[in-house]
């Protein structure tokens, strides 16, 4: 009987999936803020992101006994690797929220959160697309649409950042919240270089 070949879109798919969970579970936590179930919060965050590390591992052992990958083998271990960096960094902002003790949630940390999971659910379209061995004017038009959210996401830092600079007086709080913004941006351009290294491996391989 012949053996099953291993299938790695699957794993692509199952790591934006993995995303998608922390993307909502971080955007729940802002939205319903309470800084004393955090610490609860980011053992939840962590089963996910441990889960997407699980993935990664089984396709890279599977990717090392690989005869003929179905597209060029770097192109698989950049991709599978490159899609675990916006879960890492869904978690460095809980994180960050955790580590800083960060009592209340200002109304731009939210904006954040919700284009986060706005770029997210965009991403899993372009996967989908990619998955269909397609290098399609849809693909194109979906990587498209995750430049735009990181472009909103670049307007809401700027405007909040200096919101943040010209009314802030606390040095403390402006440390804390700059640490924060930055790692909510690092998010959404994180989702921005899946999109595009989709994008860049479907021209070279179908």
């Amino acid at each position: 009987m012949k053996k099953k070949n291993f299938d790695y879109f699957d794993s692509f798919k199952k790591m934006i999936e993995g995303t998608m969970a922390a993307s909502r579970l971080l955007d729940e936590i802002i939205s319903n803020y309470k800084a004393s179930d955090l610490f609860l919060n980011m053992n939840s965050m962590h089963e996910i992101e441990h889960s997407n590390d699980e993935i990664i591992h089984i396709t890279i052992n599977n990717l090392i006994k690989e005869f003929v990958p179905p597209i060029e083998r770097q192109d698989i271990s950049l991709l599978i690797e490159t899609l675990d960096d916006p879960t890492d960094s869904i978690e460095d902002v809980l994180l960050a929220l955790y580590m800083l003790n960060v009592d209340v949630i200002r109304p731009f940390a939210l904006e954040m959160s919700k284009l986060i999971v706005s770029a997210v659910d965009m991403l899993y379209e372009v996967i989908i697309e990619f998955n269909s061995k397609s290098n399609s004017t849809s693909l194109k038009e979906k990587v498209i649409e995750v430049n735009r959210i990181e472009e909103e996401g670049d307007k809401i830092y700027l405007n909040a950042m200096r919101d943040l600079y010209v009314k802030e007086d606390n040095a403390k709080t402006l440390i804390i919240w700059t640490r924060i913004l930055d790692r909510l941006e690092m998010c959404i351009d994180d989702i921005e270089k899946c999109a595009n290294l989709i994008e860049s491996i479907a021209l070279k391989n179908f």
